[in-house]
């Protein structure tokens, strides 16, 4: 059965309190999150989402009372058959575009961004055309960075993918005849405007070269919004799903959906393949133990949304949290601050300050098995009144944070034993050696 807990009533309510926190500490520890959106975590940056009273569909028909079109038909493949649909459906793309271009990522965006830049999201799903996920710093499966130039059948680079756009991106237009992909420019979108599609350039260029040749012309194509309509095919379908049977075998350890009423078949479907193998990956919980208490939120599917999810969704989604996706984000955040403040933590490193090579530093990086450390190694062999001036400053082992790691790495000198720590430098090191001390944040693989 799926528990609901009231974001708004946490303030007054313990329990209710209680269970936000621990999930948010659960986010904390959590390393290979998924999670999957919708229209609503774009309402905050003033997009309406689809089925809302102030959504899409309803602003459709304010806009276009003389018009007998169903909200869903608006963006149905069908559209297409009926002239008059098909001008409609590109107005109001431009128009929808036209706002999307004026509006700036959510809070809910920019935590998405902060669980990637952890080293925490596995991967990120939406079915949102808008491009926020990107402007927020995730590359989307819709951009250029990660077009496949080789030979084999994948059209983009899937590792690279970090934000997979189930329903396309409006920033974008495909022809309808050769599909070839280019930005939405103004050109192209006051052609939208007015409801009429623009001729492909790639088309019309291949067709100018013919007729230069006294050849017979090829047919023209038509450029559409490079958004998938319902009952059709995603162009990158097979790399789409390529990504998600990849994430489901790397064991997803939780489960995240926000903003979406999960009524669009193929999302209902996708959602419950994560969740099977979010819970698959829950440790065994032993109620006698106490090390076990810590545990007992791992593993977990979390639903926030303005409305419940239905009966069909027992067994398969945890939690329930109502409320606005941008005030659980934050919150999230705030209590993953308090709870673990060295994931948060600025470290001060020890770098050259002057162009004398024999006390420059470089940032190293040491990874063996699950325990990860990070040095600071002089880029020059150097020791002086038997000192190894490496300086070696944390070290972690299953996420925990743990004391300084004293042992020397340094293999020029293997019977050192004293690695020197930042704050153990003495003015006479820094100064004779010309050291400085540079602040930066660490981005921590836990």
């Amino acid at each position: 059965m799926v528990v609901s807990l009231d974001l708004q009533a946490s303030s007054s309510d313990g329990p209710t309190r209680r269970v936000l926190s621990q999930l948010s500490l659960s986010v904390a520890k959590s390393r290979r999150i998924v999670v999957v959106t919708g229209a609503g975590i774009s309402c905050s940056s003033g997009i309406p989402d689809f089925r809302s009273s102030d959504g899409l569909y309803n602003l459709v028909k304010q806009r276009y009372p003389d018009v007998v079109l169903k909200g869903r038909d608006l963006f149905d493949a069908s559209l297409f058959r009926d002239p008059t649909s098909t001008s409609l459906f590109y107005t109001f793309i431009s128009q929808l575009k036209q706002s999307i271009d004026s509006a700036s990522p959510s809070p809910t965006h920019h935590f998405i961004k902060t669980l990637d830049s952890k080293k925490k999201l596995l991967r990120s799903y939406t079915q949102n055309i808008d491009g926020l996920e990107e402007r927020a710093g995730l590359v989307g499966s819709s951009s250029q960075e990660v077009k496949s130039t080789g030979k084999g059948k994948a059209k983009i680079r899937t590792k690279d993918v970090r934000n997979v756009q189930l329903h396309g991106d409006i920033h974008r237009v495909w022809c309808s005849y050769c599909s070839v992909d280019l930005p939405c420019s103004e050109e192209y979108l006051g052609r939208f405007n007015d409801g009429i599609p623009p001729d492909c350039p790639e088309c019309t260029s291949r067709a100018d070269a013919r007729l230069a040749r006294s050849a017979r012309p090829l047919r023209i194509g038509t450029l559409r919004p490079a958004v998938v309509l319902y009952d059709e095919a995603h162009p990158l379908g097979d790399d789409i799903g390529a990504i998600q049977a990849t994430d489901v075998s790397r064991k997803p350890d939780m489960l995240i959906i926000m903003g979406t009423s999960l009524k669009v078949h193929g999302l209902r479907r996708l959602v419950k393949d994560f969740a099977r193998a979010v819970h698959a990956s829950a440790p065994v919980i032993d109620p006698s133990s106490t090390k076990s208490q810590g545990k007992s939120l791992k593993g977990q599917v979390v639903y926030v949304n303005k409305g419940a999810p239905g009966s069909e969704w027992n067994g398969i989604i945890d939690y329930h949290i109502e409320g606005e996706t941008d005030a659980w984000a934050e919150k999230v955040l705030e209590d993953w601050k308090k709870a673990r403040p060295a994931d948060w933590e600025i470290q001060q490193t020890l770098v050259a300050a002057g162009e004398d090579d024999r006390g420059a530093f470089t940032v190293a990086k040491d990874i063996s098995g699950k325990a990860t450390s990070k040095f600071i190694a002089p880029s020059t062999p150097t020791n002086t009144n038997g000192l190894c001036r490496w300086q070696e400053t944390f070290c972690t082992w299953d996420g925990e944070y743990a004391a300084a790691d004293r042992r020397c790495r340094a293999p020029f000198l293997p019977s050192c034993e004293a690695a020197l720590l930042p704050h153990e430098a003495s003015q006479i090191d820094i100064t004779l050696r010309r050291w400085g001390v540079q602040p930066f944040e660490e981005a921590r693989p836990w």
